[in-house]
């Protein structure tokens, strides 16, 4: 055979060889093309779920499965992680809606060009879930997150007054135990829809969160105005007499509401300025008429004042208000025990120790005839029972002189029927103190000789 039709013979063979592996190339192809008109390209992935090379049967019953094997679990406790719960597929009525769009990527897929798209990703974020939230609510209820043995209530923010820095600060907001239903379920909801692993409580992000915080402007507005009331202090001076209003006492007359508005317990205000203020400046305590002898304070005149000082947040120094200022405070003639003759008033008073015990109408010296009651201050000389007063032939029960230089004391008086007024001016007595019969007794067995007199217009 010559050469050239050995040649010959040789590229026919290898035509030959060539055609059957385009054949068989072509037969592979078109059974790709066959295998992936039913089936997913390889890559391919719904949501969270690879579906490569599934029918489009066995990819429901994929999703189906994969679905019915999640669950959420609920994250607690970092310390006991036991006590994590977990919220499952059936407990929240977690389905997909729209199972179908599975066919219409399969029916979409172009498998003539299949192996263009073997190496590609087909990724789907199309297929749908729902949840059934009466069915997950219902079942939230029921869980240990949502019923705590011992339920603590979350708490605002609050002003407090810290006594060793005598200034007012914001103590912090505490979050409790007791899950927002509302927040809580709806976390659970879309970390369902997402198909998250977990949800946490532990940044007790889904409990009942305070109203208020210490970052409120509220608060911090409540706070400023406190402490700018905090600077009202007063101080009363008048003479000897001092008494300080400071911040230690100061703060308890400041009120923060639950909604922060800063007000003044004027009641407490009220307190201070009977008790405090009054004690300290009232020279007596009880009710003798004004001009007299007693000072005291004008005690719904101070209690504005002092709510006016508080409120401009200054320290202030002052005297009282009074509404009736008596002797010279400075003075040293008047005693804390005494008897007080007011002439004007036609009434006396006993004084023991600075407060009233005892008072009583009475009538004093004629003035029509020239025998009027001497002014001044004198001392019980002594006490006498069923003493004549030889001077004048009287007879009298309870006798207190206080004057014997001219015969002047106190004395029942049963002659007359009534005292106090005018009676005094035309039909007053030589000079003496004249008394009710039944005042004179009480008035003998509650005195003491050496008691100071002081008799006064």
């Amino acid at each position: 055979m010559r050469r050239t039709e050995k040649t010959k013979l040789k590229k026919r063979k290898r035509m030959k060889r060539i055609g059957i592996f385009i054949l068989i190339l072509a037969g592979l192809y078109c059974a790709g093309a066959f295998y992936f008109e039913g089936h997913f390209f390889p890559g391919t992935t719904v949501g969270n779920q690879d579906i490569s090379f599934l029918t489009l049967e066995d990819a429901e019953q994929d999703l189906k499965s994969s679905l019915s094997e999640y669950k959420l679990t609920v994250l607690e406790s970092e310390e006991n992680p036991q006590n994590d719960e977990v919220i499952t597929t059936k407990d929240a009525g977690f389905s997909y809606t729209n199972l179908s769009f599975l066919s219409k990527i399969l029916d979409r897929q172009p498998y003539e060009t299949w192996i263009l798209h073997c190496t590609k990703e087909h990724k789907y974020k199309d297929l749908k879930v729902q949840v059934d939230e009466a069915k997950l609510s219902s079942h939230i209820d029921g869980m240990a997150c949502m019923n705590p043995k011992k339920p603590v209530e979350s708490e605002n923010a609050k002003v407090v007054y810290n006594k060793k820095k005598k200034t007012y600060r914001i103590r912090k907001e505490s979050i409790g135990n007791i899950v927002d239903k509302d927040a809580f379920l709806k976390a659970a909801t879309d970390a369902f829809l997402n198909q998250e692993p977990s949800i946490s409580l532990v940044e007790k992000t889904y409990y009942k969160q305070p109203a208020y915080t210490s970052e409120s402007e509220k608060v911090k507005k409540a706070k400023k105005k406190m402490n700018s009331y905090l600077k009202g202090t007063v101080t009363y001076k008048d003479g000897e007499l001092t008494l300080k209003l400071g911040k230690s006492k100061l703060h308890e007359f400041i009120k923060c509401s639950d909604k922060y508005k800063v007000t003044l317990k004027k009641d407490k205000i009220k307190k201070y300025v009977e008790n405090e203020v009054a004690d300290k400046f009232n020279s007596i305590d009880g009710d003798i008429p004004d001009g007299l002898t007693a000072w005291r304070i004008d005690e719904e005149e101070e209690l504005d004042k002092l709510v006016s000082n508080i409120k401009s947040g200054k320290a202030t120094t002052r005297k009282p208000i009074y509404s009736q200022e008596g002797l010279d405070r400075n003075e040293s003639f008047i005693e804390s025990t005494f008897i007080d003759v007011s002439l004007s008033n036609q009434e006396m008073w006993y004084v023991e120790n600075n407060k009233v015990v005892f008072s009583s109408p009475v009538v004093t010296g004629n003035l029509s005839t020239g025998h009027g009651t001497a002014t001044g201050i004198y001392r019980i000389e002594f006490k006498q029972r069923d003493h004549l007063m030889v001077k004048y032939n009287s007879f009298v029960h309870y006798w207190m002189p206080y004057n014997t230089s001219v015969g002047i004391g106190f004395h029942d008086a049963n002659w007359r029927s009534s005292f106090g007024g005018q009676i005094y001016r035309t039909n007053g007595s030589h000079g003496c103190v004249n008394m009710p019969p039944a005042k004179a007794q009480e008035l003998f067995y509650m005195i003491n000789t050496g008691d100071q007199v002081y008799v006064h217009w």
